[in-house]
């Protein structure tokens, strides 16, 4: 899911366009509704410019990845059923990616908890301690994104327990405890 990409017939597609794809599953989206709902998705992260944006757009509908309509004017994507099946498959990997890239995450959030300021002894605050912490942010932007994290964690919980009962299942050939 990380990295430098992933391969559809030959053709290399980048993290952000499996994102573009994941976002497109849910519904058919103009150019500008998928640049705002990146960049709002993202926001004080990294923000996607047009110019990355919709050539991804059109190189995936040149893969037959997403299929592209004309309304009024607006060109409209839309997910393919070759692309919705390449997506899912990625997906399906995905539990043990995000494992990874989590304990991967938790080593440098407690590397960085123990650097020191060189001008003092004061101990910098691991990235993570802070994620939710913009500087200028208010109350309810906070509110938001702490609930979309609980949100995201919540299912990955739910993923792992469905994972773990489906291992036990085999373990035990087929039945339940």
């Amino acid at each position: 899911m990380f990295g430098k990409g992933h391969d559809f017939k030959g053709c290399r597609i980048s993290p952000m366009q499996l994102i573009i794809l994941l976002l497109l599953m849910e519904r058919p989206m103009y150019g500008y509704e998928v640049l705002k709902g990146l960049r709002d998705y993202f926001e004080g992260v990294w923000t996607p410019q047009t110019g990355s944006v919709y050539p991804a757009l059109k190189r995936m509908v040149e893969h037959g990845l997403l299929s592209s309509e004309q309304r009024d004017g607006t060109d409209y994507y839309s997910i393919t059923e070759e692309g919705r099946k390449w997506a899912q498959e990625m997906l399906s990997h995905s539990p043990r990616d995000i494992r990874l890239l989590t304990r991967y995450l938790e080593i440098l959030d407690r590397a960085a908890a123990s650097v020191k300021h060189a001008d003092d002894d004061e101990t910098v605050p691991g990235r993570f301690s802070v994620a939710f912490e913009g500087d200028n942010w208010d109350i309810s932007r906070r509110t938001r994104r702490l609930r979309a994290a609980r949100e995201r964690i919540a299912q990955h919980l739910a993923d792992i327990d469905k994972e773990l009962k489906e291992l036990e299942e085999s373990e035990n050939g087929g039945k339940s405890k």
